[in-house]
């Protein structure tokens, strides 16, 4: 296994790279461009340009890491990642089924609701559902899924439309074991995020430690100017998920705030995520080249500018309030005895079947013959809450349910 600053992979960064070239000639993607330099930050950050990408989808992707030819791979990646999650380049066939009949698989270790569909989407159970084949990773079976969970975007979908479509759990990598790591790594990050969403227990990191890689991410932050907060959030999956954000001085700069997250069953990897995200974030506002940037704005085009300052103003004071901290050397590591591509991933179903989440279903969406692979990783009962998309599971209607309860009692 090589150990990269912010990711794990079979083989070293430079022969990665050298696949992902070759792959981009064919699939339209024209130019990845260094725009680092856009910024005051200098974490490196990559823009990959895909202009024949279908509305829906992004023209511009991005790649972030501490080096750059991590970013560079990074853009490399998430542009091949999205050209396979159209519907129009699809390896695999749709099926017509139904709710009632993918619940009610034989091997099937969920409930429909367990894959989270749109909350007050109505759900016709014998109704026309397109599909896709996915493979258990645990067993090999093969089981029907929702082509809603794996295409995107999905304007072509002849079925119902429950789910939205997203790339949570898209990822790639030199091998399908290596991109299905990085898929169910990101599957579990945006299930504590989508949690943290609805009850925020995530706390101040104190770093009373500092790995080599997180420093230099913290002294260009510093550097800049910027104020920098990392928080880390405490999960029933016992794995280390930070929160990175950089703060201008003032609540009316452009991009007062910028986020990023990481989970990563190393730690100083999912810190390097999470702070490298957020430069990610500050760039991609600066450039303006991804298409759904724009809604922010939209949002808060519909109310006067003092309302906006004032959301900022509370979301800069929860970010800061450090009465609740926690050292960095005290954040559980969860790679324990991690040595390898597969070690990483049996760490991952281990942690899952410890929370009763048995399942793990994969659709490989690069033909046999790709030098890079390109999976959608689908974990029924992991949560994928976002504003945008209001995807709720019975796990978190639990907490949605506890969090109204605390704030009824006396």
């Amino acid at each position: 296994m090589q150990r990269m600053n912010s990711s794990v992979r079979t083989v070293p960064l430079e022969e990665t790279l050298r696949k992902a070239k070759v792959m981009a000639v064919a699939l339209g993607i024209t130019r990845v461009t260094d725009t680092t330099w856009l910024d005051c930050v200098g974490i490196p950050v990559f823009a990959g340009i895909r202009p024949n990408a279908m509305p829906g989808s992004l023209c511009v992707n991005a790649g972030k890491g501490v080096l750059a030819d991590e970013a560079r791979v990074g853009a490399y990646m998430e542009a091949i990642e999205f050209t396979f999650a159209e519907y129009r380049n699809r390896t695999v066939d749709v099926i017509t089924s139904t709710p009632r009949h993918v619940s009610t698989q034989e091997d099937a270790d969920f409930e429909f609701v367990d894959l989270c569909p749109i909350i007050g989407r109505k759900v016709a159970a014998d109704g026309p559902l397109a599909c896709v084949e996915a493979e258990d990773i645990v067993t090999g079976g093969r089981l029907l899924v929702p082509a809603e969970l794996v295409f995107s975007p999905y304007p072509e979908n002849p079925g119902q439309q429950v789910f939205g479509t997203s790339t949570n759990g898209l990822a790639s990598g030199n091998t399908v074991e290596e991109a299905t790591v990085h898929g169910l790594a990101e599957l579990i990050e945006r299930d504590v995020q989508a949690h943290n969403f609805i009850h925020d227990r995530s706390r101040y990191v104190e770093f009373d430690t500092l790995p080599p890689e997180v420093d230099l991410l913290l002294r260009r932050i510093d550097d800049a100017g910027l104020t920098r907060v990392v928080r880390y959030t405490p999960n029933a999956f016992g794995l280390p998920f930070f929160q990175g954000f950089m703060l201008e001085p003032t609540d009316e700069a452009p991009i007062a705030i910028a986020v990023g997250s990481g989970l990563h069953p190393f730690k100083d990897i999912a810190a390097v995520r999470a702070l490298a995200e957020a430069a990610q974030s500050r760039l991609t506002y600066i450039h303006g080249g991804r298409d759904d940037i724009i809604d922010r704005h939209r949002y808060f085009a519909r109310f006067d500018g003092e309302f906006e300052r004032r959301t900022i103003g509370r979301a800069r004071q929860r970010i800061q309030a450090d009465g609740d901290t926690v050292r960095y050397s005290s954040v559980p590591d969860g790679a324990g005895g991690v040595a390898s591509i597969e070690d990483a991933l049996t760490c991952l179903i281990d942690i899952l079947n410890k929370n009763r989440i048995r399942q793990i279903l994969r659709v490989v969406l690069t033909g046999k013959d790709s030098p890079l692979s390109v999976v959608r990783v689908i974990a029924p009962k992991l949560e994928s809450f976002q504003p945008e998309l209001k995807r709720v599971g019975p796990r978190l209607l639990n907490v949605m349910d506890l969090v109204e309860d605390t704030r009824d009692a006396p």
